[in-house]
């Protein structure tokens, strides 16, 4: 049964003795990660979870905040004749691994602008978005955790457009998870940037060039990301469509093809980043060990009330609850799939899978399982 934090009870026996002999006892058995174990497991579960092998995977398991061990399989894409070995290297559309980092971009401008996480989202909205009342009234904390009664699976403007002039699918506002909550970031954080200067340009361009006026949005969007969530990390021109060495999606078996998911420009924030497996690594690294990207408080409120992370990716493991959030695209039997983990004890993962059959792999299932039984 999969709910958050899926029920691992941990047995503490504490025994108090007055005895002098107490001393004399030998300490009891410290437990260790290793992480060799941890790799091969890892490799192992993902080569067999399933009959069809993947056409190509990477990962990186970072420890105490440095890159520990990394692991790649298969090829990444074909270009012409050409095929090239899958790598850690090799970036990949990191697919809804998007939304942690989105989720990071968010808390970063709450605060810089003081805007209160229960703050409704009504007054960053285009006005020529003629957004229902239901929807302005949504928060942001709403949105961060899919309650927002948006219910979407797109990520397009044309869809969006519609989406909030209409009343709420789930008014009740439970769990619903929906691109639709994250893909909304990218009109919001133009305005929570300098709502100001957001409105006048709308003015400006809105009716009559609404396309420059959403494409700005959009780059605006992919302009705060790079210079206040990657560039502080080191990586530079991080953006929402391949590069000339993007891995590509396939399927499995015998025949053999692929698809290119292409640019995100305009359809990024809840999924279209690229980065390789390594980058990913990255990232995971220095938001758990620096505050580059955001403060001890910051990371505690992201981790206790599961901002950007996927409730069906984060776990209980026998050493305290993991973080993590995995993405897929496919089309048809073509696609692809990612992971990023923040586990206990100073352990992190990424990981991408570059095809499947048409089921996706429970990848955080797989590494949640190679973790537990990776403790010695």
């Amino acid at each position: 049964m999969k709910t958050l934090f899926k029920s691992w009870l941990l047995a503490l026996a504490v025994a108090v003795t007055a005895s002098s002999c107490v001393k004399d006892k030998a300490p009891m058995p410290t437990r260790v990660f290793n992480v060799a174990k941890f790799k091969a497991l890892l490799k192992d579960g993902i080569m067999k979870v399933k009959p069809t092998l993947p056409r190509g995977f990477s990962f990186v398991i970072n420890q105490n905040g440095q890159v520990a061990d990394t692991c790649y399989y298969g090829y990444g894409y074909i270009k012409g004749d050409r095929v090239s070995p899958m790598r850690p290297d090799l970036e990949i559309n990191i697919a809804s691994v998007t939304k942690p980092l989105t989720a990071i971009a968010v808390l970063q401008l709450l605060q810089k602008q003081n805007v209160h996480l229960d703050s409704s989202i009504g007054k960053y909205l285009p006005v020529y978005f003629n957004a229902t009342d239901a929807v302005k009234a949504i928060t942001f904390r709403q949105l961060l955790t899919h309650k927002s009664g948006i219910t979407s699976g797109s990520h397009e403007y044309v869809v969006m457009k519609e989406i909030v002039k209409e009343p709420l699918a789930k008014p009740s506002k439970g769990y619903a998870y929906a691109n639709m909550n994250y893909a909304l970031f990218r009109v919001i954080i133009p305005y929570l940037i300098n709502r100001t200067a957001a409105l006048q340009i709308e003015a400006s361009l809105v009716p009559g060039n609404t396309a420059a006026f959403e494409l700005f949005m959009a780059k605006q969007y992919i302009k705060y990301m790079q210079e206040n969530v990657f560039t502080p990390i080191g990586l530079n021109e991080v953006l929402c469509k391949p590069g000339p060495v993007t891995a590509q999606a396939f399927n499995e078996g015998a025949k053999l093809s692929y698809v290119d998911f292409g640019d995100w420009t305009e359809d990024c924030a809840g999924g279209g980043i690229h980065l390789s497996t390594m980058e990913m690594a990255r990232v995971m690294a220095y938001l758990v060990y620096t505050e580059k990207m955001l403060s001890n408080a910051q990371k505690k409120l992201m981790d206790d009330e599961l901002l950007g992370w996927d409730p069906d990716d984060s776990w209980m493991t026998i050493a305290g609850p993991s973080y993590g959030k995995g993405g897929l695209l496919y089309w048809g039997e073509r696609g692809l799939q990612t992971l990023v983990v923040k586990y206990p004890n100073k352990v992190e993962l990424a990981l991408s899978v570059n095809s499947w059959d048409g089921t996706r792999r429970e990848l955080s299932v797989i590494a949640n399982n190679a973790y537990n039984d990776s403790w010695e």
